[in-house]
């Protein structure tokens, strides 16, 4: 009987290794996620948000003094937002890479190289928006005209209301 008792505590050692080896691999993961986000996002990005808006609010009409406050609270709002953001995505990064992938990208992102890679993506971002804009406008208006075409509405109802006319 004993002998039993010990072979089934033995399997069940066996057995619970692996799940323990995940849970560790998860908790190393989301170590090297903030890891990830931090390097990829942190270093630079007070910079390039700045010059950004700085470049944004240049192009107005609005006096220099406005264009300054602007510009240094839009860029400590977004660093907000952006802080944020990033504490959200920890588990999402820790769940999408793997360990080894995780390793590796820090191992790239914490050189010279990869602090010029992650300042030009945030760059391109922000392009990408700016082109994207007018095309994401473009189609949403469009489907606000065959949602009203379907269910019978007019295209501003369509867009507000997101439901048919009465």
């Amino acid at each position: 009987m004993r002998i039993l008792i010990v072979l089934a505590f033995g399997l069940s050692l066996f057995a619970a290794a692996p799940a323990m080896a995940q849970d560790g691999d998860a908790a190393r993961r989301l170590v090297l996620a903030r890891q990830y986000l931090e390097l990829t996002q942190g270093p630079n990005l007070t910079k390039t948000v700045q010059s950004y808006f700085e470049e944004a609010f240049a192009k107005s009409d609005t006096p220099a003094e406005q264009r300054d406050w602007l510009t240094e609270h839009m860029a400590s709002a977004f660093q907000i937002a952006i802080q944020a953001t990033l504490s959200d995505l920890i588990d999402d990064v820790a769940e999408i890479y793997t360990l080894e992938e995780l390793e590796a990208l820090i191992t790239f992102f914490d050189t010279p190289l990869g602090q010029s890679v992650s300042t030009k993506s945030f760059d391109l971002g922000v392009r990408t928006q700016a082109v994207m804009t007018p095309h994401l406008t473009a189609a949403i208006t469009q489907l606000g005209e065959k949602y009203c075409a379907r269910f019978g509405c007019s295209a501003t109802e369509g867009a507000q209301a997101g439901k048919p006319a009465d």
